[in-house]
């Protein structure tokens, strides 16, 4: 078929001149990894000015030592069928790579087997024959300046060879990287069905190598040793197959990435630490549904600990839940995704539950009761007494105290408040917690019994309620319970601050 299309090599410039001269230096990397090779020596050095104000240049230089072009039009033909589209084992498919560092070129050359194709300064292609019988060497000369010597060095250093690829920078090995393990994952790729024929994207299983980040740097994903780009992930991820992308090369979807992100996450979830859990890349990951029930369970405990509920808009359940030592999550901290995988958490596992399912109040084969006058003893009299000492003094009224029993162990509260009555829980609570502790008073010439500190911090927890249903650990609740804890401070310190009656509690006449 004739052709319809001509190829601006201006045009074509003008794309590419803008990108870091790596990347266009890794299209040949690419091509020799793709090969037969066992060598690849790469070059990168300034060329010396003659004159002052003469333009500084890169030479740079890529040899191999495999079978050579099998066609060299392929030097100088964009897009050309190619068997490469039909294996996903090798990176390329575009059959534009060393054309795109050409068309920055102020010269270039291509020397393979039996063919050497010259690209002058002025434009167009020169063809020679050569004795070369085995191996290609390119070479360009492009006009950029000298600090990208060092840059285009580290970047080409980052790469991670094939084991068989002896691959040299100026003459020397770059480090090989620490790795951490290989998977294998089904994951997208692209790949066509045969040679004239389209490209298809479908899954396929892989291996996935993990790496340790370059110099403690943040992660980068791979295409078979070749970088594609910077990721959240804090490892180097490495595809052992074709990975979807533009023709430049150099960036992939967020889709593509949360699917490389769930492989990742099975292979650390055990390992992760709290800080870490709560990463970008860890909720992407959690967030794909091919990441299994196991794994979003390991980062659920490491991200919220076991002891963790969802806030509810019970705010007694959220109270029960407190009480038990549960850490209430809010919702808005989590995604929607996020919560469904954590709420969803499939057989034999714990999953993420509502303060209200784990504590609330439950009506079924539950009953509350007040417990009889004659069961309330001295002690839980005096707690009574106390509560409305402190009650009137704090909050300006007397507030009811209630004793009541629940016969349901599935409730875990120890007291509750609302509408003005704070009820004890007596039989969750047990008889000795309403015991005070009986010291000397000089000023009475005699003991007296005073409060202890774990019956006071119950009470103002729930006075602190006074004012609206107020959910512990909102703003408005905290800066409720540090009112009354400011009033009582200073109703230490002043016992008559505003108040008439007993000056203090412990003045009151033991029963």
């Amino acid at each position: 078929m004739e052709n319809r299309f001509e190829v601006s090599t201006e045009g074509m410039k003008e794309l590419h001149a803008g990108r870091p001269l790596w990347s266009l230096v890794k299209e040949l990397v690419s091509n020799v990894w793709d090969e037969e090779s066992t060598i690849c020596k790469v070059t990168v050095r300034p060329v010396e000015m003659a004159y002052p104000h003469e333009p500084s240049c890169i030479d740079i230089t890529v040899e191999d030592n495999a079978g050579g072009f099998k066609d060299v039009d392929d030097a100088y033909t964009l897009m050309a069928p190619t068997a490469k589209r039909t294996n996903s084992n090798v990176r390329g498919r575009f059959n534009i790579g060393e054309k795109e560092i050409i068309s920055v070129a102020v010269h270039a050359e291509v020397e393979t087997v039996g063919t050497t194709v010259y690209f002058p300064e002025g434009g167009g292609r020169e063809l020679t024959s050569n004795d070369r019988t085995n191996g290609t060497v390119i070479r360009v000369r492009v006009e950029r300046p000298h600090s990208e010597v060092q840059e285009t060095i580290d970047a080409l250093s980052g790469f991670l060879p094939p084991a068989e690829i002896t691959y040299t920078i100026n003459g020397e090995e770059p480090e090989r990287r620490s790795f951490i393990e290989r998977t294998r994952g089904s994951i997208p790729t692209i790949v066509a069905g045969g040679v004239g024929e389209p490209l298809r994207n479908l899954w396929r299983t892989t291996d996935i190598d993990i790496y340790q980040p370059r110099f403690g740097k943040g992660g980068h994903i791979y295409e078979m040793g070749i970088t594609i780009q910077p990721i959240d992930a804090p490892y180097d991820v490495d595809i052992q197959q074709k990975v979807p992308m533009p023709p430049n090369r150099d960036t992939v979807t967020a889709s593509y990435l949360q699917h490389v992100y769930s492989e990742v996450l099975q292979v650390v979830a055990p390992v992760l630490e709290q800080s870490q859990a709560s990463e970008t890349w860890v909720q992407a990951a959690v967030e794909d549904s091919k990441t299994p029930d196991e794994t979003v369970a390991k980062v659920m405990e490491a991200k919220l600990g076991k002891k963790a509920v969802l806030w509810s808009s019970d705010t007694q359940a959220n109270e029960n839940a407190h009480l038990a030592g549960m850490e209430i999550i809010h919702p808005r901290t989590l995604s929607k995704r996020e919560r469904e995988r954590y709420t969803g958490l499939g057989e034999g596992l714990t999953p993420l539950v509502s303060a209200k399912e784990g504590f609330g109040l439950k009506t079924e084969g539950m009953e509350l009761v007040l417990v009889e006058e004659t069961d309330v003893t001295p002690a839980m009299e005096r707690v009574a007494q106390y509560t409305q000492w402190l009650s009137e003094r704090l909050l300006g009224f007397e507030c009811n105290v209630r004793f009541i029993s629940m016969k349901a162990v599935a409730d875990k509260r120890a007291a509750q408040y609302g509408g003005r009555t704070l009820d004890f829980v007596s039989d969750r609570l047990g008889k000795d917690w309403f015991k005070m502790d009986t010291v000397w008073s000089e000023a009475e010439n005699g003991h007296v019994k005073v409060p202890m500190p774990h019956q006071t911090e119950l009470i103002l927890h729930e006075l602190a309620h006074e004012g609206g249903s107020v959910t512990p650990h909102t703003g408005e609740y905290v800066h409720r319970i540090a009112v009354l804890g400011a009033k009582a401070t200073h109703l230490a310190l002043n016992p008559q601050m505003g108040h008439s009656g007993r000056d203090t509690w412990w003045s009151t006449p033991l029963r």
